[in-house]
């Protein structure tokens, strides 16, 4: 689960990029953040993996309240995040089966598992053909998937996209969205970052809104919650 209570962030330069945000993330749960450049999307993911710490309020993932992590706590707690990017920062020179693996590798994970692991990933993205090609070998689609496979080799329990379809076309947009309905039918907590408003419309989930660092409306799917 993931707890923000009365959160605020303001960074040295003076910027307020949160202001008292409140929201509870449920296990299981696939959630979109929409917003505007500047909006404060981008500051509420940094809190969440523990890459910035709060000013001010709560910020609790799994039980664990991040604010409180110790830097050298860090990279234990993010084994339990996966993170994709939008512009996917694959291994050049590894292969697609050697970026998948990579993550789990820098955790020491047994080579026998990470072998089954990477054949599991290649199965769930669909790729086990391209399993020894290259990044600059695949389409942006086939890469941004590859980067989704990175992400949840390590069976996080929540996933974080930022922008994930941001640089694919409507078509290569909408395969992401089932390859993460899928991951979250398999119990992991999706949350989603986005600015395209038709891929939101299109596949409806819980939406929340976040303008000049507030939160200022929380959508369920197919109906309105609550403006805050």
């Amino acid at each position: 689960m993931v707890h923000l209570q009365n959160v605020y962030k303001t960074y040295k330069n003076g910027v307020n990029a949160l202001n008292d945000v409140s929201i509870d993330i449920f296990d299981g749960e696939f959630v979109y953040i929409i917003g505007e450049t500047g909006s404060g999307k981008s500051t509420f993911i940094k809190l969440l993996d523990g890459e910035e710490i709060p000013t001010k309020g709560l910020v609790e993932v799994n039980g664990v309240n991040v604010g409180k992590l110790r830097f050298s706590k860090v990279p234990l707690y993010r084994r339990n995040i996966g993170v994709v990017f939008q512009d996917y920062r694959l291994l050049e020179r590894k292969t697609v089966s050697e970026n998948i693996a990579f993550a789990l590798e820098v955790i020491n994970k047994p080579r026998r598992e990470i072998r089954k692991r990477v054949r599991e990933v290649l199965e769930i993205i669909d790729l086990a053909d391209k399993a020894k090609s290259f990044p600059d070998e695949l389409s942006g689609g086939q890469q941004q998937r590859v980067t989704i496979g990175r992400a949840i080799a390590n069976k996080p329990r929540i996933l974080i996209a930022d922008e994930p379809t941001g640089n694919l076309d409507p078509e290569r947009s909408d395969e992401i969205i089932k390859l993460l309905e899928k991951i979250n039918g398999n119990g992991t907590t999706v949350i989603m970052v986005t600015h395209d408003i038709n891929l939101v419309e299109k596949y409806r989930k819980r939406t929340i809104k976040i303008e000049y660092g507030h939160v200022v409306s929380d959508l369920k799917e197919g109906g309105y919650v609550h403006n805050v």
